[in-house]
C-alpha cells in the first residue's frame, strides 16, 4: 500500500508539474507520465501503451486507477480528509451507469466532439480543471472546474471510489477485464470472524462480507483493506480460498417404486444400521394345536 501511494503521488506530481510547465525535469518527466494515460494512447493508436494496460488489467486487475490517473489520486485525496467515524458500506454495482459512460464518451470522440476530451475523458478533466484554476482568471471554464472540482471532491468524501466505479467512462472497460484478473482480493473464510473492518476501509465499497468475495471490477487495488484485517482473512493473492470444512450440502432423496422416497443419510452409517431400520422384526407365530 505504501508502494502504490508513493508511485500515485509521484505521477500526480509530475502530471501536473507538466501541465503547468513547472521546471524543465519535471515537465519532462511528466509529459512521459503523460503518455501511460489510457484514452490519449487510445484516441493517438498508440498499439503499445494500449497492450500494455491490457496485460497488467489482466493480471493485476485496475491498478491503473489507483496508480496513473491522476484524477484517481485527487479523489483519494478528499477520501483521506473523511472521518474514521464515518466507515464506507458495500453497494450493488452500477453496471447500467458505467456501461452508459463508456458507450457516451466513445460516441462522442468517434464524432470528434472537443467536450468528450476536454471534460469527459479522466486526464483531459483532470488536466482542464488544473488549468482553468490556476490561469489567474475568473472565466467561464474556471467557473466549471471549480464546481466540477466540488463535485468530485463531495462525492469522495461521502462515497470514496463511487465516481471511478460510476461515472468514469473507464470503468466499464476497466472493470470487464478487471473480473478475470489473476491477481484479485481472496476471503479466507476459516479465519475471517466478518468483523466488518476490511468493508469499513474499503472506499470502492465492493466487499461482500456476506458472501465473503470482493467486486473485482470495481476495485482499484488501493490495498486499503488488507491491514485492517485483525485475523489476516484477507489477501491480495493468485489462489483462491476453499472451505477447510465445507458447509452442508442438500442431499437428493432416492425414490423406489411403489414406496415413498427416502432421504439418504448425511453421514456414512453401516448397512447393518440402515437395514435395522427399515425392516419389520419378524415374531414367532402360536402354534395350533393337535386334534
Amino acid at each position: 500500500m505504501i508502494a502504490r501511494v508513493t508511485i500515485q503521488s509521484a505521477i500526480a506530481f509530475f502530471i501536473t508539474a507538466a501541465l503547468l510547465n513547472y521546471g524543465v525535469a519535471c515537465s519532462a518527466i511528466g509529459r512521459r507520465a503523460e503518455t501511460l494515460q489510457l484514452v490519449p494512447a487510445a484516441t493517438g493508436l498508440a498499439l503499445t501503451v494500449l497492450a500494455f494496460w491490457l496485460a497488467v488489467t489482466l493480471i493485476f486487475g485496475r491498478i491503473y486507477c489507483s496508480s496513473v490517473c491522476p484524477l484517481g489520486a485527487l479523489t483519494d485525496l478528499a477520501t483521506r480528509l473523511r472521518p474514521a467515524r464515518r466507515p464506507f458500506r458495500y453497494r450493488r454495482p452500477l453496471n447500467a451507469v458505467r456501461t452508459i459512460a463508456f458507450l457516451s464518451l466513445t460516441a462522442l470522440l468517434v464524432c470528434r466532439v472537443a467536450i468528450a476530451a476536454e471534460w469527459i475523458e479522466p486526464f483531459g478533466l483532470y488536466a482542464t480543471v488544473v488549468i482553468a484554476l490556476t490561469s489567474g482568471r475568473a472565466t467561464l471554464a474556471a467557473a466549471i472546474a471549480a464546481a466540477v472540482t466540488a463535485v468530485i471532491a463531495t462525492m469522495a468524501y461521502r462515497r470514496g471510489r463511487l465516481f471511478c466505479n460510476s461515472l468514469c467512462p473507464l470503468s466499464a472497460p476497466l472493470g470487464f477485464i478487471a473480473r478475470r484478473s489473476a491477481f484479485h482480493i481472496d476471503i479466507n473464510t476459516d479465519r475471517c470472524t466478518q468483523c466488518r473492518r476490511c468493508v469499513d476501509a474499503c472506499k470502492a465499497e465492493c466487499i461482500d462480507i456476506q458472501d465473503h468475495v470482493a467486486d473485482m471490477s470495481r476495485c482499484v487495488v488501493c490495498f486499503n483493506c488488507l491491514p485492517v484485517c485483525p485475523d489476516d482473512a484477507i489477501a491480495y493473492t493468485l489462489s483462491r480460498h476453499n472451505l477447510s470444512d465445507p458447509l452442508m450440502q442438500k442431499i437428493k432423496t432416492l425414490k423406489t417404486e411403489n414406496k415413498p422416497s427416502t432421504p439418504l443419510a448425511c453421514d456414512n452409517t453401516s448397512n447393518s444400521s440402515a437395514t435395522s431400520s427399515t425392516t419389520e422384526i419378524s415374531k414367532p407365530t402360536a402354534q395350533e394345536p393337535e386334534h
